[in-house]
């Protein structure tokens, strides 16, 4: 019993998001293909000069509406394996964990090395969200919860970033400086990290963000 018990106990601190992930956006959520009408009607672009990894956000863009990873810390595990672990030493993370998730424990891992920052981020760096579990509802408690990927970033502050949601790894936007706004027209500014009734501004992923890891490129 005590060993079954054992390997259930490293089983649940290795783990990152699938028991208690996110949940993803509110009914009706937007297809990819949505995203790429959003995409030519913006009227923004990439900003010039942000190089970034190659090599890593080919990964991002092959694991994209896959359901690799399972969940949003295996994700970024499965990518960092892939590439020469860039964003973390696996060896070195399980003593940065402080509770059963290990998105926690990633983003305690950047924090330690002073590598969290809320502006200026870059393509391939991590995105950290918090109050995203369905506990948060009646309590928040800043706990790091989800996390995911920088893909593109927009000259208006817009962001996308994959993830995983609920399984499937999908494309979602955050914009720092449109904090309440869902939509503009038919550009989503801020998608929806956890389910909430309609127009509640508090479940957009702007207002659940609680950092950029800054990944070295």
């Amino acid at each position: 019993m005590k060993k079954i018990f054992a390997l259930f106990l490293g089983a649940f601190l290795m783990s990152g998001c699938s028991w208690l992930a996110p949940f993803s956006s509110p009914a009706n959520p937007t297809t990819q293909g949505d995203y790429e009408v959003y995409e030519d009607n913006s009227g923004s672009s990439q900003i010039p000069g942000n190089t970034y990894n190659t090599t890593l956000i080919s990964w991002v863009d092959k694991y994209t509406g896959t359901k690799v990873g399972g969940d949003c810390s295996g994700f970024i595990t499965a990518l960092n394996s892939k590439n020469k672990e860039i964003f973390f030493n696996s060896k070195e993370l399980p003593k940065y964990f402080t509770n059963g998730r290990k998105s926690q424990a990633i983003y305690n891992y950047y924090k330690k090395r002073d590598l969290i920052a809320h502006k200026n981020p870059r393509i391939g760096d991590l995105i950290f969200f918090q109050n995203t579990l369905q506990s948060n509802k009646k309590r928040l408690n800043n706990e790091i919860s989800h996390i995911g990927v920088i893909r593109e970033i927009y000259a208006d502050g817009r962001i996308k970033f994959v993830h995983n949601s609920r399984g499937r790894n999908k494309v979602d936007f955050v914009n720092l400086n449109k904090k309440n706004t869902h939509k503009n027209g038919k550009k989503i500014e801020n998608s929806y990290i956890v389910r909430c009734g309609s127009n509640k501004v508090s479940c957009l992923a702007s207002n659940r963000f609680a950092g950029y890891g800054r990944v070295k490129q």
